[in-house]
């Protein structure tokens, strides 16, 4: 389906889609329920199943180590046990939303291979069940839908034709479930070499620079780097990373000065929390940046980019810089960010990149005309 075709349905016909979707796979005889896959993802939707009255049969889970315990009451078994016992007439639904190993399609065809007959992603149980969604970037088709104008404003945006068939297939895979239509991965996340020219120059912000994996894969040195991480064991290691001119801050980025509650622990998933036991900063781009002009920013700040970027508007339009965003930590991002940088940067070209599977790692870009790649 082309963009315009999938935006053009209706908030009330996708609602009465939804509501249908999960018994419509289990019609035809698959009464039994089997979760692939018994972690975060996998709890929520087993517990969504046994709020609307269905009993999952088993986790399947390739971890050898969970194979013969419980999880949530439910039985964790093998693949290979899990197929044979209920293979034939069992619904396998895909409960691992990871951004690498191929995806869901890759578990789909996983499950094909190993003799189960039906199979589907984790979607249409959350779109039909409660408390399962939004997760990450997906949610209910009809509230993607109800931002259908602003959609169709970001489809207008993009600079270039693999942009555009990321957006549609991004698209693809949140409203109508389809895994085979997820984007394929690109490689250089935050510095793709077919977008963006290195500046001799560079003054960097890395907003959510976590260790420092974003400056240890940088292709091109940074004349200083100014590194923005609250997690206090994650920034510990970031001060030991060499090169780049580096400053560290130890601050949450929003859109106005504060404190936020946060959960660190020095993991990737680190992040606010109402029930964190740490008391951390809120800073803003423009504060840190009152005596520099970066010319390239980066943030991956798990869902508060859109704030950080309120933050940094003056700095934003007084430098023009280079912006590296990512767009799959909630459903709004898709379209908040690339219509806030299109606003806010209107000469810039917009770009779109997913750098893992299922939409983990996407990225918006938004690059100054002198510093694109593409004529």
């Amino acid at each position: 389906m082309t963009t315009t075709e999938l935006l053009s349905e209706g908030v009330d016909a996708a609602r009465k889609r939804e509501s249908g979707a999960f018994e419509g796979l289990r019609a035809g005889g698959a009464a039994k329920v089997v979760l692939f896959g018994a972690g975060r993802l996998g709890r929520k939707v087993a517990a969504a199943l046994h709020g609307g009255g269905i009993a999952p049969v088993a986790f399947a889970d390739n971890d050898t180590r969970l194979a013969g315990t419980s999880v949530e009451g439910v039985p964790v078994l093998s693949l290979e046990d899990a197929a044979r016992q209920h293979g034939r007439e069992a619904l396998f639904v895909v409960t691992t939303f990871l951004p690498a190993g191929g995806g869901v399609r890759s578990r789909m065809v996983e499950l094909a291979v190993s003799g189960c007959r039906r199979a589907a992603s984790f979607l249409p149980v959350g779109w039909s069940l409660d408390g399962v969604l939004p997760h990450f970037g997906a949610d209910r088709p009809s509230r993607i839908l109800g931002h259908s104008a602003e959609l169709g404003r970001v489809a207008a945006i993009w600079s270039d034709d693999l942009s555009r068939e990321t957006f549609r297939r991004e698209l693809s895979w949140r409203l109508r479930a389809e895994s085979k239509e997820a984007p394929t991965p690109v490689p250089d996340q935050y510095f793709p070499r077919d977008l963006i020219r290195p500046e001799p120059n560079e003054s960097f912000i890395d907003g959510g620079a976590y260790d420092g994996d974003t400056l240890r894969d940088a292709p091109w040195p940074f004349e200083n780097t100014l590194a923005v991480e609250p997690d206090p064991a994650s920034a510990g290691r970031l001060r030991t990373q060499g090169g780049h001119r580096l400053r560290v801050h130890e601050a949450l980025l929003g859109s106005e000065p504060g404190s936020a509650r946060f959960s660190g622990g020095g993991t990737m998933a680190s992040g606010r929390s109402e029930t964190g036991t740490l008391q951390v900063p809120v800073t803003t781009i423009d504060r840190l940046a009152e005596e520099q002009r970066p010319t390239f920013i980066k943030l991956d700040v798990e869902g508060d980019e859109l704030e950080a970027l309120k933050g940094g508007r003056r700095t934003l339009e007084r430098s023009q810089p280079v912006v590296a965003v990512c767009a799959y930590h909630r459903p709004e991002d898709l379209w908040t960010l690339p219509l806030f940088l299109r606003e806010t940067l209107p000469g810039h070209r917009m770009y779109l990149r997913a750098h893992a599977w299922d939409g983990f790692e996407l990225v918006v870009y938004a690059v100054p005309e002198g510093r694109c790649r593409q004529s």
